[in-house]
């Protein structure tokens, strides 16, 4: 009995140096700029340490010997792509194309407010807008372009989610 004590501490002890410090180790040199990058104040850092986490699952299906490996390490790729374009936040490039091609490039000017001394404000003209009309026409498309720039984000977060609640529970070698 005591014998077999001794032998399972020694075990642990062998199990800690063979297995958990090498694995460990490379752990830490994989993680270490994705660490090292974080900060905790936006969901763009969520996201990379997500993705890091994807995409090092990706690689152990694809490596693995789960029957339906290459399947599964797809799933995690499609949400790794996912995260990708939700990091890259390019969204206004895509929702706000048709309104500068509309309207010409919006041209910042910030004029100091006289009776607010370090105060600032702030107007945006475009080359197209010639009349009230116009300008009231722009309003209403920046709106709309806003509108599907949130719109876009919203499908990609949707998706990602979806994705995973349908798939996360089968990501195991």
């Amino acid at each position: 009995m005591k014998y077999n004590r001794i032998l399972c501490k020694f075990k642990k002890f062998y199990d800690f140096f063979r297995y958990k410090i090498p694995y460990g180790t490379k752990n830490l040199i994989r993680w270490f700029p994705t660490i090292w990058n974080d900060r905790n104040y936006d969901q763009y850092f969520i996201y990379v340490v997500l993705r890091k986490k994807l995409q090092l699952t990706e690689d152990c299906l694809r490596n693995g010997c789960h029957l339906y490996a290459e399947k599964t390490a797809d799933q995690v790729k499609i949400c790794s792509h996912i995260l990708d374009r939700l990091i890259k936040d390019e969204y206004h490039l895509h929702a706000f194309k048709r309104h500068d091609e509309i309207w010409g490039e919006a041209d910042f000017k910030f004029e100091k407010i006289e009776d607010r001394p370090g105060f600032s404000s702030l107007h945006i003209t475009h080359e197209n807008v010639k009349n009230d009309k116009d300008k009231e026409q722009e309003r209403k498309d920046f709106k709309g372009a806003v509108k599907k720039e949130q719109d876009l984000r919203s499908q990609d977060l949707d998706l990602l989610f979806k994705l995973m609640r349908k798939h996360i529970q089968g990501w195991w070698d």
